[in-house]
């Protein structure tokens, strides 16, 4: 569990290293046009070691969203370690092309009005830059197989915005579009990949309780006397006795081994969530209590064939409550989730009781 938290920790550093970068270039580049033109040597010589951080800085989001995307794909960080320095070459061939504008004007050059032009060189370091787009591009198209569509398509589209900005740029020279499409394609990012992230359990893969709590609050808002839903609380019978007596892998796998039993067992559009420790929430388009139970008896017998296939090292056991959210009772997202757990324990309590007397 661990491990899973700290991929997804520095997956969670990278994209803020993305975010702060692009942010620095855009306020940079804001300042650049600003200082554009301006008189006396001191100015001069503040634009054009500006403009020098400025285009050392240029390759340093699309590196960052290089390695945002190898990881976000293969969640492998010896692999990122070894990517690292052949994706620095690009960083450090642009940062020596910066510095020696100074004296060649290779990238940039200012005139004797302190006016910018673009250099010869400054279409080879554009490439360089968008040689990191390219790439990335290419290992997403070649990974789609195991990449899931709602993060193939973000990260398939991330290059479009500063491209089509990079063109527009130089049809209108004088305009400055690159970072603000990149800012778009983060933006693109975030709705679609980051937030779903801050939203999911990152060791089951299914929504966690941030998720829920914001859905069930949708469900309730938008019921009505026609229209309703139901929940499913579950915990796992005794995982602390496991954890405690194989360890935290075992419980880890048992956690895993129950959300892919869930799935198993409901429908595609039913809302799943690990709520926090060894439980779990289930939200249905359910309005009858029949239907409901129906959904819990496949949860059940799925449950029944996972334990009696015999080729598994832990038998699951699961405590359930569940019932369909009354539209007349007014109750609240903390209610409703109280309600169910009550009749969880309930259930937890009947089956303790019928072991003790069996004993």
């Amino acid at each position: 569990m661990r491990l899973e938290a700290e991929k997804h920790s520095f997956l969670n550093k990278l994209f803020t290293a993305l975010i702060a970068s692009n942010i620095l270039l855009l306020a940079m580049d804001s300042l650049l046009w600003l200082l554009n033109g301006c008189c006396g040597q001191i100015c001069s010589t503040i634009y054009s070691g500006f403009y020098v951080l400025y285009f050392i800085s240029n390759p340093i989001p699309p590196f960052l969203w290089t390695l945002y995307a190898d990881y976000q794909v293969h969640w492998d960080e010896k692999r990122l370690r070894k990517l690292i320095y052949p994706l620095l070459a690009p960083v450090i061939v642009i940062g020596f092309m910066s510095l020696i504008s100074l004296k060649t004007g290779l990238i940039f050059y200012l005139d004797e009005r302190n006016i910018y032009h673009r250099g010869q060189g400054f279409p080879l370091m554009a490439a360089l830059c968008y040689t990191y787009l390219v790439y990335t591009f290419i290992m997403v198209v070649r990974n789609r197989r195991i990449i899931g569509k709602k993060i193939f398509v973000p990260l398939l589209l991330f290059p479009i915005p500063p491209l089509l900005g990079s063109i527009l740029q130089m049809v209108y020279y004088g305009t400055n579009l690159v970072w603000t499409g990149m800012t778009l394609s983060i933006l693109i990012v975030y709705t679609h990949v980051q937030n779903r992230e801050l939203n999911t359990d990152y060791l089951t893969g299914i929504n966690n309780r941030r998720g829920a709590d914001q859905y069930i609050r949708d469900k309730i808002r938008n019921s009505n006397s026609e229209r309703t839903f139901s929940g499913i609380l579950l915990d796992i019978d005794n995982f602390k006795g496991i954890n405690d007596r194989y360890g935290h892998q075992a419980g880890d796998m048992i956690l895993k081994i129950t959300a892919d039993l869930l799935k198993k067992s409901l429908r595609k559009d039913d809302f799943i969530a690990r709520y926090g420790g060894d439980e779990f929430i289930i939200l249905l388009d359910i309005n009858k209590f029949v239907d409901l139970k129906k959904s819990v008896d496949r949860i059940k017998d799925n449950l029944s064939d996972y334990n009696a296939s015999g080729n598994n090292a832990f038998e699951i056991r699961l405590s359930m409550g569940y019932d369909v959210y009354g539209y007349d009772s007014g109750m609240n997202v903390e209610q409703f989730i109280k309600h169910i757990d009550a009749l969880m324990y309930s259930d937890k309590e009947i089956k303790t009781a019928k072991q003790t007397g069996g004993n």
